[in-house]
């Protein structure tokens, strides 16, 4: 019988060939993604992750990412996340053992937390030290990439082709993504959608509407009421 909340218990495969590469996409639902073969790359605004045999990736919703798969192409299996196990950020784990986290995958969606608790943190790629420096500004500030790049001594083309190849976007895509990401997350709370625009560097309530409505479909109206409906199911549930 299906659950009457969407969520599927059992997780499904993809296969990918040799030197595929998936480009820049997103997912309305938070999922997470065991790889069972091979190796690919996965970018985003959290940087490059090194995904090999073993690794698990917790992704929230609307999570943009592009993924580049190596010469042995990859073999993943990927199980809808549910909410109170949904990640708000980008997770990068190793579980300890592939076979006994596939058959959770495929057969006991219900001792996924348990395989989450168990696993360890993914290394983390070590970025240049520009990069996280150009990061941080492009987040919190307005200055234009040229002067970002000058700051960080690198010109604007070495920064676009450095961060298109390391996050697969370009700095101004990138910055866009952070204030997205940001205002997403603020959506969870009370603030009026002008504090929210304000607070993640939208120029007005406007600029924001237009940019998560772009991303998720959506304007943050709806996301905040889809939100709160599942705070509060979740709320009743612990009743």
């Amino acid at each position: 019988m299906p659950d009457p909340s969407g969520y599927e218990a059992c997780g499904y495969e993809t296969r990918h060939d040799a030197g595929d590469a998936l480009h820049m996409h997103r997912h309305g639902q938070a999922y997470a993604a065991l790889v069972l073969e091979g190796h690919y790359i996965e970018t985003s605004v959290d940087g490059p992750i090194e995904c090999a045999p073993g690794t698990l990736l917790l992704h929230p919703r609307y999570h943009a990412h592009g993924n580049r798969f190596g010469r042995h192409g990859a073999r993943v299996v990927n199980l809808l996340l549910p909410d109170d196990i949904a990640s708000t950020a980008l997770r990068a784990l190793q579980v300890p053992q592939l076979a006994e986290a596939a058959a959770v995958f495929r057969h006991g969606a219900h001792d996924l937390r348990a395989l989450i608790d168990a696993s360890q943190a993914a290394p983390i790629a070590t970025l240049q030290d520009w990069q996280s420096a150009f990061l941080d500004e492009l987040q919190h500030g307005d200055a234009p990439i040229q002067r970002i790049a000058r700051h960080a001594g690198v010109s604007s083309e070495h920064a676009s082709r450095t961060f298109l190849r390391s996050h697969g976007m370009s700095p101004q895509v990138l910055r866009r993504e952070l204030r997205c990401r940001q205002a997403l997350s603020l959506l969870a709370g009370s603030e009026s959608l002008v504090d929210i625009a304000a607070r993640s560097g939208f120029a007005d309530q406007s600029h924001l509407t237009r940019t998560v409505r772009a991303a998720t479909g959506l304007p943050p109206s709806r996301l905040r009421r889809q939100i709160n409906c599942v705070q509060d199911r979740d709320v009743a549930a612990m009743r």
